[in-house]
């Protein structure tokens, strides 16, 4: 049964924040993440908590910056004020008419105490806005080192934002206390919100991590888009599912895309999306497909470091260096949006959503057989980390699997996991369809394994305590204890869910009912 929305994972970045807040010494942060990430709901969690604190209820105030002039920028600061009841702590508001007077109400507010935090910051990166870092810089110059309140800059547009505060020669450079990056929910919250909000299904719930990573906004339109338990069938579940959120033109899906490319990477960076969309590729291969690009540098280090949308990996068996590094899109939904969805939204418009949705199930299905070795990579660390899983990894294979030198045979592993002290070593086969772990399959994945330990990088393994583990989303009762009985390791989600959640802090309950794939 759905339930209502609720705050869901952050449990480490709110407890940070709120032991900020309740130092009761002056600070300046900025919380930074990409569109839709849970920057705003995560101040607000906060700010609820900090106001409902029965030792020293702080007074607060979170203002949504206006893209426009400095007199529309000074009214919603001033609405903003009366809405929050703090009139009483500045002397004429009514004259706050521009940037400056702006800068020292929220100079004033801060000395007596008040929370304030700045959302949508980026909007002062340029243009008539553009000098207001500089008024504020003023104000925190002054509070600097006292006691009171604190000021917290939210932005969602990162390459503003990285002007804004990390250039050198930015007013406000280095003048915070605190910093935090939000990334993508874990998987753990992910389970968790799945089985709350109609996707309990082990499939489903594969599903729709495909199409929404761990993005917390595109989750709660997923909750609020309505029940699709009548439908049992996969196909006509995802077909309904992407009509509802992408395909319809009333879908709170359908531009997000393209709002997310076009306001956060313009050009170049969309450049290099689209030809990762297609492929992983070195950088020589990138600038092959990207001849007049003039630098890859820079574009791939704000993709990767700042952004996080684009992953680098080296070889697994490394030839020294970076060399053979390949780069490719990390990010669910991005990948998703490139490679199905922003095509689908557009023939939507003028064939049929049915006809449109029809054609998703092959490519949706291809792009989820990534998405879940990923997910239980992902899972299988959580699961170690917290303490609660069946297997306490040390480390795990990372990077593409490229042709060891001098080796005749491919060497392809999903999952190579070791526990260092117990010399333990884990191998796992991610299949999005537990019936393709047939006998054919199973004695590939064998010869696999074997080739690795004949290898220098797998030898250390020999002697070790070696486990063959099988992945999938669901596994029929049948076929798992069929393949128990013949040694191997079965996992799907409703056992991570098991490991992640019955911890005594998430939602329990497991989901064993199946659906076609």
């Amino acid at each position: 049964m759905a339930r209502f929305w609720d705050f869901y994972g952050r449990r480490d970045e709110l407890d940070r924040l709120l032991e900020t807040m309740r130092t009761g010494r002056w600070f300046f942060g900025a919380i930074r993440g990409r569109r839709r990430i849970g920057k705003t709901a995560l101040v607000q969690q906060a700010l609820t908590i900090l106001q409902q604190d029965e030792l020293d209820p702080r007074p607060v105030m979170l203002v949504q910056l206006p893209d426009g002039g400095p007199g529309d920028f000074a009214s919603v600061f001033r609405n903003t004020v009366r809405d929050a009841g703090l009139e009483g702590l500045l002397d004429g508001l009514d004259q706050v008419r521009d940037l400056p007077g702006v800068a020292r109400a929220i100079g004033a507010l801060c000395t007596a105490g008040t929370v304030v935090a700045l959302d949508e910051f980026q909007v002062c990166h340029q243009g008539p806005l553009g000098v207001f870092p500089s008024l504020l810089q003023a104000q925190v110059d002054r509070l600097q080192d006292g006691r009171g309140g604190g000021l917290i800059l939210l932005g969602s547009v990162q390459t503003e934002m990285e002007a804004l505060l990390n250039n050198r020669r930015a007013p406000l450079y280095g003048r915070t206390t605190f910093n935090l990056a939000l990334d993508p929910w874990d998987v753990r919250t992910v389970l968790e919100v799945s089985e709350r909000h109609g996707a309990a299904n082990p499939h489903r719930c594969l599903s729709a991590w495909t199409l929404f990573g761990g993005v917390p906004k595109y989750w709660r339109h997923f909750a609020e888009a309505g029940s699709l338990d009548g439908l049992y069938d996969w196909r006509d579940w995802i077909a309904e599912l992407c009509g509802r959120l992408f395909l319809r033109a009333d879908a709170p899906l359908r531009e997000e895309g393209e709002s997310l490319l076009g306001l956060e990477l313009r050009r170049n960076y969309l450049a290099i999306l689209r030809v990762l969309a297609e492929r992983s590729r070195s950088h020589r291969e990138l600038r092959e497909a990207l001849p007049d690009l003039p630098s890859l540098g820079p574009y791939l280090q704000t993709l990767t470091r700042d952004l996080r949308l684009v992953e680098r990996e080296l070889p697994v068996f490394s030839r020294g260096g970076s060399r053979g590094a390949r780069y490719h899109l990390a990010d669910p939904f991005l990948r998703a949006w490139l490679s199905v969805l922003q095509t689908s939204c557009q023939a939507a418009r003028v064939l049929p959503i049915a006809q449109v949705a029809a054609r998703l199930h092959p490519k949706l299905a291809e792009l989820e057989g990534w998405a879940f070795e990923r997910m239980v990579r992902q899972a299988s660390e959580e699961a170690s980390r917290a303490g609660h899983g069946d297997f306490p990894l040390t480390d795990l294979v990372r990077g593409y699997w490229n042709r060891p030198r001098k080796y005749p045979a491919p060497i392809e592993i999903d999952l190579v996991a070791w526990n260092e002290e117990h010399s333990r070593v884990r191998f796992g086969s991610c299949k999005r369809d537990p019936r393709k772990h047939d006998r054919q399959a199973l004695a590939d994945f064998r010869e696999h394994v074997e080739r690795f330990l004949s290898t220098r990088s797998g030898q250390r393994f020999r002697g070790w305590r070696q486990e063959l583990a099988l992945f999938a989303p669901l596994f029929p009762t049948e076929q798992r204890s069929r393949l128990t009985e013949n040694g191997w390791v079965c996992r799907d989600l409703n056992d991570f869910r098991r490991m992640l959640l019955d911890d005594g802090h998430g939602a329990s309950g497991n989901c064993r009912s199946s659906s076609s794939i």
